[in-house]
């Protein structure tokens, strides 16, 4: 009887390769690339003398592989938002996956406004935008009321568009929660990820166009 060739795992080793290189989903390609690391390993110690130079080469590619893998396996784990999560999520960001939005979420701050707390006061600079998930705002100008912002409307969109210190004054007139993203930081976010940054313009366009719809429907004798 002829004795076990060891040829045998590098033959399985290569054919693992081969369908890692076939599939599209990154996750799989990187499990079947472990496989045939893992497979190849026994065929370096098999042979007349162990080839360790590949086998710790193998070895070191299992292991990126797995961790690469590893990391894949916990970013796709379902995400569960929390109630005002969600709303955030119906509000601004419909169309992002809910990992996403907690990204989003995750570079800004939330933050709780009483009534007759300034949001912004005349003649200031603008460094941050706010997202009202709850509650109510009036913005004034030289004591006229310009209009109210409530739930999902932009504080401070236009005059980020523009760059100019405030000439408004943003009061709350009811207890605010909303969500605060300085400015830099969100333009570094959204820099990186075209798809929130998208998303963010399609909102701020909805949201100045209501302003501007609002603002004339003020003025309109």
């Amino acid at each position: 009887m002829s004795s076990f060739n060891p040829n045998l795992f590098i033959h399985v080793a290569n054919v693992l390769l081969l369908v890692a290189y076939s599939v599209r989903d990154i996750l799989w390609l990187r499990l079947f690339a472990v496989g045939a690391s893992l497979i190849s390993i026994p065929y370096f110690i098999l042979q007349p003398v162990p080839l360790w130079a590949p086998l710790a080469w193998s070895c070191i590619f299992a292991s990126i592989n797995l961790f690469q893998a590893s990391r894949l396996i916990f970013e796709r784990r379902p995400v569960k938002l929390t109630a005002e999560e969600e709303n955030v999520r119906q509000l601004v960001f419909p169309d992002l996956s809910p990992r996403r939005v907690l990204q989003v979420l995750s570079v800004g701050s939330w933050i709780d406004a009483e009534i007759g707390e300034h949001f912004f006061a005349h003649g200031k600079r603008i460094d941050a935008v706010y997202l009202i998930v709850r509650g109510r705002v009036q913005v004034t100008r030289n004591e006229a009321v310009l209009g109210e912002l409530t739930a999902g409307s932009l504080i401070g969109s236009t005059l980020l568009l523009t760059g100019a210190p405030s000439d408004v004054d943003v009061v709350a007139t009811e207890p605010v929660r909303a969500l605060c993203w300085e400015v830099r930081t969100l333009e570094r976010y959204l820099a990186a990820n075209p798809e929130a940054r998208i998303v963010m313009q399609k909102h701020l366009a909805r949201d100045l166009a209501g302003k501007l719809t609002s603002y004339a429907n003020r003025n309109t004798p």
